[in-house]
C-alpha cells in the first residue's frame, strides 16, 4: 500500500480532515497528520488532549471491502501495528488493552480510533484509523496524570514524530495486508502476545464489571461476568450509514 501524507500544523481533528478528503474520493493510504488538534477526539466521544508538537497525531484512510461488521477489527490491527512500531523505533514493549489503547507500565501511551462509513446495504465504504501517540510530554493534566505516559517519560528521550510515523505505516501496511487475506484470525496470535489478556478488567454491555478472557478469530472479546457467565463483546467502532460515494460528517 502506498501512503500519501498531508502534514498540517493545526487542525480541528485529523479524523475530520481526512473525512473531508474521503468524501472527495481520496485513495486508500491517504494520511493526515497534525502538530496540534483543536478538537481531537477519542473512543466513545472522549476528548483527546495534546500539546502542540508533543504527540504523533495521524489518521489513515483505508478502503477495505466486506461487511461493515468487520470494521471494528481494524482497531485491533492498528493497535498491533503501533505496538510493533514502538518496539522497533523506541525499544518499548507496549501492551494492547482491548480494543484500542496501548499501555506502558499500566499507563496509556497511545489511543486508536476506527471510524467507518458504510453504504445502505451494510458494505464498507471506508474506514478511518486515527492514531495518537504521546511522544514528548513530561507532564499531563491532573485528570490524566495517573493514567497517561509518553515515550520521553518511559525511555528518557522523545523520538521524532516522522520516525514513529514511518514505523507505524510500515507495520500497518504489513498487518493490514495480512488482515485482508486472512482476516483477524491471521493476526490473533501476534495480537494476544502483545495484549493485556487474560485478566483485563472490562465493562460489560449491561454496565457491570467483568474480566477479559480471550479474543476470537473475529476480534470479539470473550469476558467473564462476576456470576461466571461468558459474554461476547464487540469493539465499539463508530459506524455511520451514508451513500456509496460519500461519508457523512
Amino acid at each position: 500500500m502506498e501512503f500519501a501524507v498531508h502534514a498540517l500544523d493545526t487542525t480541528d481533528s485529523t479524523q475530520s480532515e481526512i473525512q473531508r478528503l474521503a468524501a472527495g474520493g481520496a485513495p486508500e493510504g491517504t494520511v493526515v497528520t497534525a502538530r496540534h488538534q483543536r478538537a481531537g477526539r477519542g473512543h466513545r466521544g472522549h476528548e483527546w488532549w495534546d500539546e502542540p508538537g508533543q504527540s504523533l497525531l495521524a489518521s489513515v484512510l483505508l478502503r477495505p471491502t466486506g461487511p461493515v461488521t468487520t470494521a471494528p477489527q481494524l482497531s485491533l490491527v492498528g493497535g498491533l501495528a503501533v505496538a510493533d512500531a514502538l518496539a522497533a523505533v523506541a525499544a518499548v514493549s507496549a501492551r494492547i488493552r482491548w480494543p484500542n489503547d496501548l499501555l506502558v507500565g499500566g499507563r496509556k501511551v497511545c489511543g486508536i480510533l476506527a471510524e467507518a462509513s458504510s453504504d445502505g446495504a451494510g458494505r464498507l465504504h471506508h474506514v478511518i484509523l486515527g492514531i495518537g501517540v504521546n511522544l514528548a510530554q513530561t507532564a499531563f493534566p491532573a485528570d490524566l496524570a495517573d493514567r497517561a505516559t509518553s515515550l520521553r517519560l518511559v525511555t528518557g528521550r522523545a523520538p521524532e514524530a516522522d520516525a514513529v510515523l514511518a514505523a507505524v505505516l510500515e507495520e500497518l501496511a504489513r498487518h493490514y495486508r495480512a488482515w485482508r487475506v486472512g482476516g483477524f484470525a491471521a493476526l490473533r496470535a501476534a495480537w494476544l502476545d502483545r495484549s493485556t489478556l487474560p485478566g483485563q478488567p472490562v465493562r460489560l454491555p449491561d454496565g457491570s464489571d467483568g474480566v477479559g478472557v480471550d479474543v476470537g478469530d473475529d476480534g470479539v472479546l470473550l469476558a467473564r461476568a462476576r456470576d461466571g457467565r461468558l459474554v461476547h463483546i464487540v469493539s465499539g467502532g463508530a459506524v455511520e450509514e451514508g451513500s456509496a460515494h460519500a461519508a457523512r460528517h
